[in-house]
């Protein structure tokens, strides 16, 4: 929760290769206590703040003294929020499971805002036992956003009924007014040593920049209801910490708004005073994070059950590009290691995209992402005649292309099982 003294977010270009979706195994969840639910033990002569149901936190001491395994920054104010079991919460979801949830700014731009910097928030996970170097992890975690989440927490900094905003009351939203925004940049940066709460961290990231290893960067628009993230890191260190959240500068994070009407809106607050301002905010809920070993299991367990298995394509490749990232590398090795393994299984790798853009040119670019994935094999020592490949262009959606979430889930490579 956002109060009036901040930090400045940051930061960094770094890899990132996301798979959905992710079958459930039965693997060791890593991260203690990533569903929020257990409590620190009352100490004697420690303050422990206790959440009250369907608030918002205003602090960040209630992170750091009864969320088991959490902690963060003492100038963040992320909002552990609990669900109310008996009456429920006006305007919170349901969480995803248990009555705990994390709330965290992942973008608010200094234009709009009080200070000289942008204001996200971000929360230190722990790990039961440390990682293990060379192995590879799959990393998940569920996030929430609506329309209306966003407003209601500016409403209970700045004033107001937050119900205003879940109405779409008009009174909610002047005199400057706020604007609900969905933004990218959902970024893991690992180590061996707890953070230091008391230091100024977006103030550290100007002269020593912490780069996340991992970082989600399209756009998550949930639409209202909750929806899974899951990425695949290799270790490089035997890491027992995680720090999650938005690292990098809000002029660079994707958000739900046009080029050009972004900036416009960049320079017209910069002139106005702070309370005739349209405050933009990506506020998200967070719920059930999970980091397990991967070792291809995800993959061949999904081509034996469900007899596919998706690669999303925008993570896959740049921007309409049909090169494979460098970061594609592990699981394609995966990939290639559970067909050499299962040398019955006949595989077609299919491109597929969303319908942005002419027909001619999507149908092209799929096909020429599905053969990069079947070359990719093919120098792995797949043998042709246990794989192909297919471009169907815009032609075979999973999903509605109306909203940038289901566009994600249309632009994919899905190897499906053929007889």
């Amino acid at each position: 929760m956002l109060r009036s003294f901040f930090p400045s977010p940051f930061l960094a270009s770094v890899f990132l290769f996301a798979i959905f979706p992710a079958p459930q195994i039965f693997s060791q969840n890593l991260v203690i206590n990533g569903g929020f639910e257990r409590q620190i033990p009352q100490q004697a002569g420690v303050l422990q703040v206790v959440p009250k149901p369907c608030q918002f936190a205003g602090n960040s001491h209630v992170v750091n003294s009864s969320v088991l395994g959490w902690r963060t920054y003492d100038t963040h104010t992320p909002d552990l929020l609990v669900w109310d079991t008996l009456a429920g919460c006006p305007f919170f979801p349901k969480p995803h499971t248990g009555k705990h949830m994390m709330g965290l700014i992942m973008y608010h731009p200094f234009q709009d805002g009080q200070f000289a910097f942008d204001y996200h928030e971000l929360v230190q996970g722990s790990l039961a036992k440390p990682l293990e170097k060379g192995k590879t992890y799959r990393i998940s975690f569920w996030a929430y956003t609506n329309d209306s989440l966003g407003p209601q927490h500016l409403m209970t900094v700045f004033g107001g009924n937050p119900l205003d905003a879940q109405k779409g009351s008009k009174s909610a939203y002047k005199p400057g007014g706020f604007r609900a925004t969905f933004c990218g940049n959902f970024g893991f940066h690992f180590s061996e040593n707890k953070i230091q709460t008391r230091e100024e961290f977006m103030q550290s990231q100007v002269d020593f920049p912490v780069r996340p290893q991992i970082n989600h960067e399209g756009i998550v628009e949930t639409s209202g209801e909750w929806h899974q993230i899951t990425l695949t890191f290799k270790a490089s260190q035997p890491y027992k910490y995680f720090l999650f959240g938005n690292f990098f500068f809000d002029a660079v994070t994707k958000i739900n708004m046009g080029d050009e009407e972004r900036m416009q809106l960049d320079i017209k607050n910069q002139e106005l005073q702070f309370w005739a301002k349209t405050k933009r905010i990506a506020y998200y809920l967070f719920d059930d994070f999970s980091i397990v070993e991967d070792n291809g299991t995800a993959i061949e367990l999904s081509l034996l059950k469900e007899k596919k298995y998706t690669f999303q394509s925008a993570l896959l490749f740049d921007t309409g590009k049909s090169d494979l990232k460098p970061e594609a590398e592990t699981a394609l090795q995966q990939l290639a290691e559970v067909l050499q393994k299962n040398t019955l299984l006949k595989v077609e790798v299919g491109g597929h995209t969303d319908n942005v853009g002419d027909d001619a040119s999507n149908q092209l670019l799929s096909e020429k992402r599905a053969q990069s994935v079947f070359n990719a094999l093919i120098t792995r020592g797949i043998p042709a005649s246990q794989v192909s490949w297919k471009g169907y262009g815009e032609s075979s959606p999973v999903a509605t292309n109306d909203s940038d979430t289901n566009r994600q889930k249309n632009r994919r490579v899905e190897c499906r099982v053929v007889d």
